[in-house]
């Protein structure tokens, strides 16, 4: 079995778990969590973004956790008003990225899961006509291809119930990251543009990850065939965009979109399969969430875009791509940007935006993540059970507090 970031042997720690702003404390279980390390998105088209999350926050948050969509909107309101200036600079900074098309069949964006600067900067590209509308496709890793023909009915404006919206990201292997509204985002956008005849053709939602289906899971040899991810994304790729001769957006996490890694004779990545048996047909693009280093590769100012081959680019160290960069670590060794991915992306930072534990209060989702997790458990030994344990604990917890308990009758007062 392969070992990577999003590996099934992984999918419980740190690959479910990244970003360190606000992290829940029952998620502190499988990841270190830093202090003080939210950053500031550094950009006004940051707060026009936001807004297609709020109405996911209020589809999908408990009315008991007010607390989550409050603080959503307070970060929104504190990075000010959208300026003509910076949303001249974003379409500068898509249309060059959409260029890539003109070269390649797959521009392929590796996110920091939860990131809401990522996301935010996603959500300008779905609905700028001079990216989307080249794309025939929006493939993403957050959804089971076994229910692509869900994807299809709600892609194209037909009605689903909520549960069969959920399940599209709830029935893959990695079930607790998708629940971030960021991701619903996603879907609910590419519904908007469909809707609004925004290109002169219907743009399609495809679930790249592996077809897996929970009910016929019973043992770890059962989950096995589904631990290589990477091979399943592959595979979509392949079969829906090439050898269809369409393009694509492709959204993944950031180890995916890798050309190159360190552990290639465990398993490779997305990017490397493809790569290696279409080459130039994807180009991969991968984020600097951290501001000194992107301050030493002269990424310019927020959002900003730079093609990396032919470039300074080339042969600085890819560890410069990681959040926890700082400018002490300039001598570390590492393989060469250039030799990973071809572009870079900067769009101010990466503060992770996390759903309201109080969904965790559906008992027969958390007992069936309970179940999931023993079966993981037997194949890694990552115990996600006390994970989820931890966030019905503060699901409750945040109930109690939205809904305080009446205070006791007063025997003495008539």
């Amino acid at each position: 079995m392969r070992k990577s970031e999003e590996g099934i042997a992984h999918a419980f720690a740190r690959a479910i778990f990244p970003g360190t702003a606000g992290v829940p404390p029952a998620l502190c279980r499988l990841r270190r969590c830093a202090r003080g390390r939210a950053r500031s998105p550094g950009s006004h088209w940051f707060t026009v973004s936001l807004f297609p999350f709020f109405r996911v926050l209020r589809a999908t948050t408990a009315a008991s956790a007010p607390g989550l969509l409050g603080a959503a909107i307070a970060l929104c309101v504190s990075l000010g008003v959208s300026s003509a200036q910076a949303g001249d600079q974003t379409s500068e900074v898509i249309a060059a990225i959409a260029r890539q098309f003109d070269d390649h069949s797959v521009i392929q964006l590796g996110e920091l899961h939860r990131s809401l600067q990522i996301h935010s900067f996603i959500q300008r590209m779905l609905r700028d006509p001079q990216f989307i509308c080249r794309a025939d496709d929006v493939i993403v890793e957050f959804g089971n291809s076994r229910l692509q023909k869900l994807a299809d009915i709600y892609g194209a404006g037909g009605a689903l119930r909520e549960t069969q919206i959920e399940s599209m990201w709830r029935e893959t292997s990695v079930p607790l990251t998708w629940n971030t509204p960021v991701y619903r985002a996603v879907f609910d956008t590419i519904r908007d543009v469909n809707r609004a005849h925004l290109c002169t053709h219907r743009v399609r939602i495809v679930l790249a990850d592996a077809p897996l289906d929970w009910t016929k899971i019973k043992t770890v040899k059962d989950l096995l065939p589904f631990a290589d991810r990477d091979a399943a994304m592959a595979g979509t790729v392949e079969r829906e965009v090439i050898a269809t001769h369409q393009h694509a957006f492709l959204i993944t996490g950031e180890f995916h979109a890798q050309k190159r890694t360190r552990d290639e004779a465990e398993g490779l990545t997305l990017a490397e399969i493809v790569e290696r048996r279409y080459p130039h047909a994807l180009f991969a693009i991968v984020t600097v969430p951290s501001q000194s280093a992107a301050a030493a590769l002269h990424m310019g100012s927020v959002p900003s875009f730079r093609p990396v081959h032919g470039s300074d680019l080339e042969r600085a160290p890819y560890t410069m791509t990681m959040p926890d960069w700082s400018p002490g670590q300039a001598a570390r060794k590492g393989l060469p940007i250039g030799d990973v991915v071809d572009g870079l992306l900067n769009v101010g930072g990466d503060s992770s935006l996390f759903p309201s534990p109080t969904i965790y209060l559906d008992a027969a989702y958390a007992r069936e993540l309970r179940r999931r997790a023993t079966i993981i458990r037997a194949m890694t030994g990552q115990d996600f059970v006390a994970v989820v344990d931890d966030l019905v604990k503060e699901g409750r917890d945040q109930d109690a507090l939205a809904h305080p308990a009446p205070p006791p009758p007063n025997p003495g007062k008539h």
